[in-house]
């Protein structure tokens, strides 16, 4: 009580506060029985941000790289989580690495590193990941980001994954560092026109067009079909044999994200000639699409215009009961003096 919230977030980060430069003696066991050696991995890492790792020719080492950009929102930490969550499952010989990065902020100069909120498949001995700030307000990825593959690489991870901040139509820096790149969008993207200028969708290697449960999702697939017929002249070729998934990624075993798995694995095997093994997917639950359905988003004003409406009605016709009680009691009224005209007419 005495030192505050800013007082505790102050002391927490004067302990840790020290140095993580140079060397270190990791002679002991790991302690959650990973199979690389994630301690040395990070301190290389760290030594490469703080300028004090000796800079190396690039790695020989054959080693798959997917780079996973898009906008901000659009649920790239989800869908990598995915993407790793089935890598694990299916290749139970094989590790991987994720490198991702997040934005630093112009004020404050800091960066959230709030991706891994997102990632609950790399809680596993064979996976690791690193978050790393942009450092700058103006950029996707950090200077240090090839430093942190060709670490990986050293490591002999067999594949690694480089996920960029959220990015602008334009950006396109992610392909310099990948050997195969995909693209993470929403259907919210705004109007048709929009997709022109996305440069992603000329370099791309597969478009994922998640939160595919949002009302408009098929248009937007039709049209971001055609938009990519006519960055690449496809134009007699079919949707269907075009790399842009529908996905969602909050479903349990989501046939998108199955999809888009076996898709990304044939465009690796393509690309770089690496392949990890055999695979086959379970048959995908039979279950809604979303919690509430698109025709039903509206399902809670639809109760309160019923709820009204009833209001109404009974209002409505406590009146009518009101006003046939008033006449009732002056035709009583009226019958006791015996004034048989006025009594019929109130009849």
């Amino acid at each position: 009580r005495k030192m505050g919230l800013e007082g505790m977030i102050e002391d927490v980060i004067r302990l840790c506060d020290v140095q993580l430069n140079g060397k270190a003696d990791y002679s002991g066991p790991m302690l959650l029985e990973e199979v690389k050696d994630i301690r040395q991995i990070a301190r290389d890492i760290t030594n490469a941000e703080n300028g004090k790792r000796n800079k190396k020719e690039r790695s020989a080492i054959k080693v798959a790289v997917l780079g996973i950009t898009g906008t901000g929102g659009a649920g790239k930490s989800s869908v990598t989580d995915e993407i790793v969550r089935r890598f694990l499952r299916h290749f139970s010989d094989k590790t991987i690495a994720v490198i991702s990065v997040d934005p630093s902020k112009k004020k404050t100069g800091g960066a959230l590193l709030g991706d891994r909120i997102r990632m609950n498949a790399i809680s596993h001995p064979r996976a690791y990941m690193r978050s790393l700030a942009t450092r700058d307000d103006n950029t996707a990825l950090s200077h240090f980001v090839e430093d942190a593959i060709e670490i990986c690489k050293a490591q002999h991870f067999d594949c690694i994954i480089l996920e960029s901040a959220g990015v602008g139509q334009s950006d396109t820096s992610i392909l310099d560092y990948c050997d195969v790149s995909m693209y993470v969008m929403t259907p919210e993207y705004g109007a048709a026109s929009q997709l022109e200028k996305i440069n992603m969708l000329d370099y791309a290697d597969l478009v994922c067009l998640n939160k595919f449960d949002k009302s408009g999702a098929l248009d937007a697939l039709a049209d971001v079909r055609k938009q990519y017929k006519r960055n690449h002249g496809l134009w007699t070729a079919k949707d269907e044999e075009l790399p842009i998934i529908g996905t969602m990624a909050s479903k349990f075993n989501d046939d998108g994200i199955n999809h888009l798995f076996e898709l990304l694995l044939a465009k690796i095997e393509a690309k770089t000639k690496v392949q990890f093994g055999t695979y086959q997917f379970a048959k995908t639950s039979d279950v809604s699409p979303s919690i509430i359905p698109p025709a039903r988003v509206r399902y809670l004003s639809e109760i309160s215009d019923n709820n009204r409406q009833y209001d109404q009605l009974v209002s409505d016709q406590a009146g009518i009961a009101s006003k046939l009680y008033r006449l009732e009691g002056a035709h009583e009224v009226m019958s006791d003096k015996d004034d048989v005209p006025v009594t019929d007419a109130l009849k």
